[in-house]
């Protein structure tokens, strides 16, 4: 079967009533929940499908902004089901959000607008406000629109028509619309069960947020590709309550769940005794952990924990993706214990994976444990030198390139983007390959993932990952165990400065003070990196800019801080001043990224930077 509509079809057919989703609005016992079998799913989403396929306006991409639940489920199969492409993303809750939406509406030519009566009047107030509601009509789904489920046709489309663009959470440039088709969704649904080994009788419960390709693929459409059940909970709830995650999969027997590192990570410092005696995760088979880095600390902390209530060392499944490949490209398989491997650091610095001297370690710490995101199923996976374009073999440090059914089709309306990122071909003329812009490499078949290329710290020749010193500052005291941290590089006449963005939770610092805090880690990183005078200023929480999926955004963090846009609560950023403060004249400073790599930092001057000093 070559399209989505026609494979849900027969699943609500298959099994009607007698599966469901629910969406949990308090506890998992309180009832206090929505609930939709396939069959009341399907109809409703087949009823939108007729007015859809009467609406001018679905002849271009559709967006859907709708708050938790199942009315965006509903309206996106909808749209599967009209052969409308369907534009997921979050409603504007802040001016941030509100910017990119207009670009998103921009890029993708948004005629129509799909909410919840809820929220219309709100959209269409921001869209006046942009000078665009002219030409952008916003509807409410969640109320009868006049048409029947009786009156649907199955609509005319092949494998390669786009079923949805997952737009990328971008940085300081707008966000990209990543093409994905009929044909590469069912690809990745298959490689998905055959990697968790789901099937009819799963049930999947989760919290990610519907518009990131994690929660949308994952957790909302793999249930119904298996015909398992789904139950899931707002990512504001998960975030309020961690405990609510694992009080939904105990209570409703979940076998798979899936989540980024830092979610467990959250469950193991926050759920207390008295509440871990409640659960029960003996049902949990597989829990997936990816869309950032995973951490050897967190698994081992988490199951250690939660070991007591029934969590199996095996149920950990590592992987990796992204969305221009749908959503998983490897991953360890259900049922086997995740694989670590311990790296000498020094030599991955020089993009080498030696294993490293382990009775040396504790003498000199100079070991990275590092963890196995697994194998690929049905793709095609090269480890490219960046610099070259040459493949390397098994051990050796490079770009992750992938090809593949669950490689998407491009970049929306933007063929310059799509050329770079997916039509690369090797030195040996061997392509077209995804470029997917993440470094890593190969050991026995298994993929290990060790940071972002243009993230990369090039400091005197070393290749440093801004994640692993963000790791270690986190660690360094409670105040910034909460906080989220960003580390970039500024460059300019020929010195590396290394600066350090960090929230602190003041409540937590207790007798030390902002200044002591900062001199810790500003030690530590000369400790423990070989990082001379790194700047470093501390700020108060939510001032560290994420992605909608979590991911720090390194390089749009710069771009504030050059800007003279974080609002500071201490800093000493001397070292950045000292290299910056060229006859008081503004010069152009860029990060520095290795050859091939498209810059998309954004070009600021060294100006705001003096006036931060000044206002300090």
């Amino acid at each position: 079967m070559t399209n989505f509509s026609e494979y849900l079809c027969e699943q609500a057919a298959k099994y009607g009533n007698d599966r469901s989703y629910i969406f949990l609005n308090g506890k998992p016992d309180s009832g206090n929940h929505d609930k939709r079998s396939y069959a009341m799913l399907n109809d409703g989403a087949r009823s939108l499908a007729v007015w859809l396929s009467q609406q001018e306006n679905a002849r271009h991409p559709v967006l859907l902004l709708y708050p938790e639940g199942l009315d965006f489920l509903q309206a996106f199969i909808g749209c599967i089901h009209a052969g409308v492409i369907a534009v997921p993303a979050p409603l504007p809750n802040v001016p941030k959000k509100l910017e990119r939406l207009i670009n998103i509406v921009k890029d993708g030519d948004i005629r129509l607008i799909l909410t919840t009566t809820a929220f219309v009047d709100s959209l269409q107030a921001g869209l006046q406000a942009a000078g665009i509601a002219h030409h952008v009509q916003c509807v409410a789904s969640d109320v009868d629109l006049g048409s029947s489920a009786d009156d649907w046709v199955t609509p005319k489309v092949a494998a390669s028509s786009i079923a949805f663009l997952q737009y990328t959470s971008g940085s300081t440039c707008n966000p990209k619309g990543v093409m994905v088709s009929h044909g590469n969704l069912m690809h990745n649904q298959e490689q998905i069960r055959q990697i968790v080994s789901s099937d009819e009788h799963s049930v999947v419960a989760g919290w990610l947020p519907h518009f990131h390709d994690m929660g949308l693929i994952g957790m909302l459409l793999h249930p119904l590709y298996v015909g398992a059940d789904c139950v899931f909970i707002s990512p504001t709830s998960f975030l309020k309550r961690p405990l609510r995650w694992l009080e939904t999969i105990s209570h409703f027997r979940a076998t798979i769940t899936v989540a980024p590192d830092f979610a467990y990570q959250l469950c193991t410092r926050t759920i207390s005794d008295e509440q871990l005696a409640q659960l029960d995760l003996s049902s949990l088979k597989v829990a997936l952990n990816g869309a950032e880095p995973v951490r050897a600390h967190t698994l081992e902390k988490f199951t250690q924990r939660f070991g007591q209530v029934g969590f199996a060392a095996q149920t950990f499944t590592p992987c990796y993706g992204m969305a221009e490949v749908t959503l998983l490209a490897t991953g360890n398989r259900a049922g086997s214990l995740p694989m670590f491997y311990d790296v000498d650091a020094q030599a991955l610095e020089h993009h080498q994976a030696r294993p490293a001297n382990l009775d040396q370690v504790e003498l000199t710490g100079n070991a990275r444990r590092l963890v196995s995101s697994g194998r690929v199923f049905d793709l095609d996976l090269r480890i490219v030198d960046y610099h070259n374009f040459a493949v390397v073999g098994d051990g050796r440090v490079g770009e992750i390139w992938l090809r593949g059914g669950s490689v998407a089709q491009g970049y929306w309306n933007n063929p310059e983007a799509t050329r770079i990122s997916f039509q690369a071909v090797t030195a040996e003329g061997d392509g077209p390959y995804l470029r997917s812009g993440d470094l890593g490499f190969v050991r026995d078949g298994e993929l290990f993932v060790t940071g972002r290329l243009k993230d990369i710290l090039i400091v005197n020749g070393r290749n440093l990952y801004p994640q692993d010193i963000e790791y270690r500052i986190n660690a360094l005291h409670p105040a910034l165990a909460t906080g989220s941290c960003a580390v970039f590089m500024v460059e300019a006449r020929g010195n590396e400065c290394i600066v350090v963005v960090q929230e602190v939770k003041e409540a937590q610092l207790e007798d030390l003070s902002l200044m002591q805090l900062a001199d810790m880690i500003k030690n530590t990183i000369a400790r423990d990196f070989g990082i001379s005078s790194p700047s470093v200023l501390l700020t108060n929480r939510g001032n560290v800019p994420r992605t909608t999926s979590g991911k720090v955004q390194r390089h749009l963090m710069r771009h504030l801080f050059l800007n003279r846009q974080v609002k500071s609560l201490y800093q000493d950023i001397s070292a950045v001043l000292m290299h910056l403060h060229l006859d008081g004249k503004a010069k152009q400073v860029s990060s520095q990224v290795p050859p091939n790599v498209v810059d998309i930092s954004g070009v600021a001057t060294i100006t705001p930077i003096l006036s931060i000093a000044i206002e300090a």
